[in-house]
């Protein structure tokens, strides 16, 4: 502090003699050269500032324009160092000055074809110009995989100029990447030995003492050395954080980061570390904010690819993972890492057959790694080919007997194939000799999927001390005691989670579940509302609170506003997203739903499931086109993914192009020909166009190909009620019933006897039906539409009522009820339609009955702010208007409802409830 009060009193005292102390000032030259001093103390932030102040003097300065791209360049800028050079160029800037820094920075950034096609055959006057460039272009030929004329060209920058450091270091590092590490050091070495602090030389001995060598020590010594020579060396920095990072010394390595944050806070290599950080924190947003800044300069940048690619992996985000990963492979083909981070995308995204064929080069290999042949076993598994799948993962566990990872793999593939004890027993060695929790995890959901409680309670003791501080194991632990109903383990283990890490929410979540259990929602709610408290931007909290209103009965309205926080709290999250467009969806808020996906896809315009909700919500609003266009844009970036052609089949069906319709289907059927929901959708397609006995054929192959599966028969039911043929129809019903007993199967069946003419067997069904399923409120709600369609009131109060004893908050069945009570001459139906309006209080048909119920009770002004609220609900409902207007005739409001029918009588044929609109003005 002393020092620099010094130094700032020195620039007051000798302000109007000196010109320098102070950035910006002075002349042109005078900047420049300031510039220089500043390079010399090492001050690049300074030394670019100057130069940016000389060139705002005079933009058409050359040599300020030169040595700030050079500047740049060794800064790790190379896009500006760029820019500024070309400049320079333009200023008539010598060739031998200005050339063989345009050449570092193309090949900096990446574009290793350009050096070659641009200096290949550029001869410079200067030797070390020249021998600068044929070095620079040696590295780009390296870069293109052409080693052999990379070391000729090395070859001829030495021979221009004998001893050329670059050139003896690149020299090196082919010879490192042809194995020859003893060779790369001892040629490293004789550049040291002329140089002891030559920065290149030292960090690429580090390298490949780190790297090839697999001697960390030795390495930190050597780049240790060339930060001592070299404080402000980036690449000696950056090694020395990486090791130690390696080497699980974080505290040490985020100390040394810090000096390299400090002194260049804006390096790639920096950034690129930082972002190596935040994916070890899990913060996988700030890995993608990092790595976008880096690769807008370095858009080839294999490390950053696959760190960026990595963290989309984590986040779910597979199509942004896809391009990332497609785009490291295509900078280096023979690259590993990339190609299987790759494939695993594509099998996380649906698409196994373009994993295998991306793995193909490296499988048929008779060096396959490991690794790579397990990604091929469950991309293989994922086509169907299981003697494929089995015959690859017995190649990954022969060519890597010791790898836990692969082992696990293969057996779990034995597992989904039914070798259940084998592959329990394979687990059972893996997991008692491996750190990971892989193996353990696999054994725990495998002893779960026998029902052995025992086995898995006895697998996760093991998980446990492996993970003494973790909340996971005791998680599980929590789960599986819940499978025995012991509700009291099962809150003390995941009481225990949340002591090991108060902010692990799926523990939080499950003691909830509990208290809900227990008839507890309030505590519930209060357990979700406490962790918000300390964890402010838990959106899961959010929508679990959500979901707990819904269950409980809160309004609509209410529900929909919680989700709609969740949104706010973390609008790049797709989850929170997904769940306000299905819950507007389902609400049948298209037009909402819409806005919400459009405001959805603007916030994530990449993900793919934003997209499809996009296209459905585009779809139910009417927007057929834009849902086309949406859902044709999906099947092109997931083209093995049958999803999207079902979903351009249903948006053509809306069309009424059939035609297309039959397409998309055939194309769903290509990518997976035994797809129920493709060969069901052809049925259908058959019936629209008049074809109905392909359609019972096409029914009755899926009923032979799936004959455990309900929906053929269920297929063959609905062809045949759509052409009145009901004891037909009936039976195909039974049949699925006897499969699956559903509520809506025992809907189909009942309306098919009714159809029929059976009202007897009908009533009989419905009785058996529910002497077997007496809480199923879903067919009592039928049975109570079916009584109201027969005028059979009290019948259809009392199914509505059942309804109401199964789900005491359905605001629809309340709604009937407190109708059918009006209409039979009851009492209290005004406190029941109330009660209805209060649950769903966006339903104007709710409002329309409690006005009824208000009318009936001659509570007029009140039936008439019902009805009012009713119809701005929902405007273009004349029928709503009409009520409207007889309540104002009622109260004897003559103009009111003057205005209310002459705005019906404009309708014209669009209302059929003209003659009554024509009699009440007529009476007026």
């Amino acid at each position: 502090m002393k020092r620099r009060f010094l130094t700032l009193a020195a620039c007051a005292v000798t302000a109007l003699a000196l010109v320098g102390c102070g950035r910006g000032k002075g002349t042109e030259a005078e900047l420049v050269a300031s510039a220089r001093a500043l390079l010399d103390k090492q001050d690049v932030r300074g030394a670019v500032i100057q130069l940016k102040n000389a060139l705002q003097q005079n933009p058409g300065s050359a040599s300020a324009r030169l040595l700030l791209g050079k500047t740049l360049l060794d800064s790790g800028d190379p896009v500006a160092a760029l820019v500024e050079l070309t400049k320079a160029q333009e200023l008539q800037v010598p060739d031998e000055e200005v050339v063989p820094a345009i050449a570092r920075a193309l090949l900096l950034t990446g574009d290793e074809s350009k050096v070659v096609s641009q200096y290949a055959a550029t001869q410079l006057n200067k030797p070390e110009a020249q021998a600068d460039l044929r070095t620079t272009l040696a590295s780009a030929y390296a870069g293109q995989g052409n080693v052999d004329q990379a070391r000729q060209t090395a070859a001829e920058a030495l021979r221009i100029q004998p001893g050329y450091a670059p050139a003896i270091i690149l020299q090196a590092r082919l010879d490192a990447a042809g194995g020859d590490l003893d060779g790369a050091l001892a040629l490293l070495d004789t550049v040291l030995a002329k140089e002891p602090g030559h920065e290149r030389a030292g960090a690429l001995k580090g390298d490949i003492l780190w790297r090839g060598k697999n001697d960390p020590e030795a390495a930190l010594t050597a780049f240790r050395q060339v930060a001592t020579a070299h404080p402000t060396s980036v690449a000696a920095l950056s090694s020395i954080v990486n090791i130690l990072y390696q080497q699980n010394k974080l505290e040490q390595a985020r100390t040394e980061f810090a000096v390299l944050k400090k002194t260049a806070p804006n390096h790639p290599e920096t950034l690129t570390f930082e972002a190596q950080l935040a994916y070890s924190d899990k913060d996988y947003k700030a890995v993608r904010d990092i790595t976008s800044r880096i690769l807008k300069a370095m858009p080839n940048n294999l490390r950053v690819l696959e760190l960026a690619g990595a963290a989309e992996y984590r986040m779910k985000q597979y199509l942004q993972a896809e391009a990332l990963f497609a785009q490291a492979v295509k900078v280096a083909p023979k690259q590993l890492l990339a190609r299987q981070m790759l494939a695993q995308t594509y099998l996380r995204s649906a698409q196994p057959a373009k994993a295998v064929e991306l793995l193909q080069p490296i499988i048929e290999s008779a060096q396959a790694d490991g690794g790579s042949l397990a990604l091929a076993g469950e991309a293989y598994l994922q086509v169907g080919d299981n003697k494929r799948s089995e015959d690859a993962f017995a190649r990954a566990v022969k060519a890597a007997p010791n790898s836990a990872a692969v082992r696990t793999s293969a057996a779990v593939a034995t597992l989904l194939r039914g070798g259940t004890n084998a592959a329990i027993s394979e687990l059972e060695t893996i997991a008692s000799g491996d750190d990971s929790p892989r193996a353990d995890l696999a054994l725990i959901s495998a002893r779960l999927r026998q029902k052995d409680i025992p086995g898995a309670l006895k697998a996760i003791d093991a998980l446990e001390k492996k993970q003494p501080d973790q909340p996971m194991p005791l998680n599980l632990r929590g789960r599986v005691l819940l499978l025995k109903q012991d509700y009291a383990g099962a809150t003390r283990a995941f009481e225990a989670a949340l002591v090991k890490d108060p902010a692990y929410f799926p523990s939080v979540a499950s003691l909830a579940a509990i208290d809900l259990v227990g008839g507890k929602p309030d505590i519930a709610r209060q357990r979700f509302e406490k962790f918000l408290q300390t964890q402010p931007k838990s959106y899961q909290a959010k929508l679990a609170i959500a979901e707990l209103q819904a269950r409980t009965g809160a309004p609509p309205d209410e529900v929909t506003k919680t989700v709609r926080e969740a949104v706010k709290l973390n609008p790049s999250e797709t989850g929170p997203q997904l769940v306000l467009i299905e819950r507007l969806l389902g609400a049948k808020d298209d037009k909402g739903a819409l806005a919400a996906a459009q405001e959805a896809t603007a916030a994530l315009p990449n993900d793919l499931q934003i997209m499809d909700a996009l296209g459905r919500a585009q779809m139910l609003s009417g927007d057929l086109q834009r849902a086309t266009s949406t859902f044709t844009k999906l099947s092109g970036l997931q083209p093995r993914n049958p999803t999207y052609e079902l979903r351009l089949a249903d948006v053509y069906v809306m069309s009424k192009d059939y035609r297309a319709a039959a397409a998309s289907l055939r194309r769903a059927l290509e990518i997976r020909p035994d797809l129920v929901a493709a060969q069901r959708g052809m049925a259908m397609l058959a019936v629209l166009d008049k074809r109905p006995q392909e359609g019972i054929e096409m029914a009755r192959k899926l009923q032979r190909e799936h004959p455990k599966d309900a929906t053929g028969f269920t297929l063959e039911g609905d062809i045949e009620s759509g052409r009145k043929n009901w004891d037909a129809a009936a039976t195909a019903y039974r049949s699925a019933l006897q499969l699956v007993k559903s509520p809506e199967g025992a809907i189909r069946l009942h309306s098919a006897l009714l159809g029929g003419g059976k009202a007897a067997d009908a009533e009989r069904m419905a009785a058996d039906w529910r002497k077997e399923f007496p809480k199923d409120a879903a067919f009592s709600y039928y049975l109570g539409d079916v009584a109201l369609s027969q005028n059979k009131l009290a019948l259809a109060e009392a199914n509505y009522r059942a309804v109401l004893e199964v789900q005491p908050q359905n605001a629809l069945a309340m709604n009937n009820v407190a109708w059918l009570m009006v209409k039979q001459g009851k009492p209290g139906a005004v406190d029941l339609a109330q009660k209805a309006v209060a649950l769903a209080s966006d339903k104007a048909a709710l409002r329309d009955t409690l006005a009824t119920a208000q009318e009936a009770d001659n509570l007029i002004p009140q039936a008439i702010e019902s009805q009012k609220r009713a119809v701005a609900l929902a405007p273009k409902d004349a029928s709503l208007s009409l009520h409207l207007a007889r309540l104002y005739i009622k109260q004897g409001d003559k103009p009111r409802a003057r205005a209310e029918l002459e705005a019906l009588e404009k309708l014209g044929d669009g209302f059929a409830g003209q003659a009554e609109v024509a009699s009440l003005l007529k009476s007026l």
